[in-house]
């Protein structure tokens, strides 16, 4: 009786891979960034902060990753159903950019956390880190608004 829903579990999920391979980049990509982040959370935490590893923080970030994927997972199915799949591929784009810059951004910092800031790395890093959070934000419609907002409102 098990096999049997192993079977059917199995060919399930196949064939929801199979309707999602054409967002199957995008995917791959944010498993990335999300597996980064957290690593890179970690390292900022347990090594610059002395903290030790908290479940409730990689919890955290598990249910972020899962709620960006079940976004896009969505935004895929809306636009496929609505007869314009390439329409919903270039929001799930938007969408995968606008993770990469957001928690690119955040790796960055805890990546400059954990670097000596006497070492070449720690100065590419922060090069990066500075273009990505200041010189960047400027060449981005919209976004300058909302980091001022953003800074308004905090």
């Amino acid at each position: 009786m098990i096999e049997h829903f192993k079977t059917l579990f199995i060919g399930m999920l196949t064939g929801i891979w199979a309707y999602l391979n054409p967002v199957g980049g995008d995917i791959k990509s944010l498993i990335a960034v999300f597996v980064l982040n957290f690593l890179f959370g970690l390292f900022a935490g347990l090594l610059a902060n002395n903290e030790s590893f908290n479940l409730r923080k990689a919890f955290r970030c598990v249910i972020e990753a899962a709620a960006f994927f079940l976004l896009i997972c969505a935004v895929y199915f809306a636009g496929d159903h609505k007869g314009n799949p390439g329409g919903a591929l270039q929001c799930v784009s938007f969408i995968t950019y606008s993770v990469f810059y957001f928690y690119g951004v955040n790796i960055l910092r805890n990546m400059k956390q954990v670097l000596s800031p006497t070492g070449a790395a720690y100065k590419v890093v922060a090069f990066l880190y500075y273009v990505l959070s200041v010189e960047f934000i400027k060449n981005i419609p919209y976004l300058s608004n909302y980091q001022t907002k953003q800074n308004e409102t905090n």
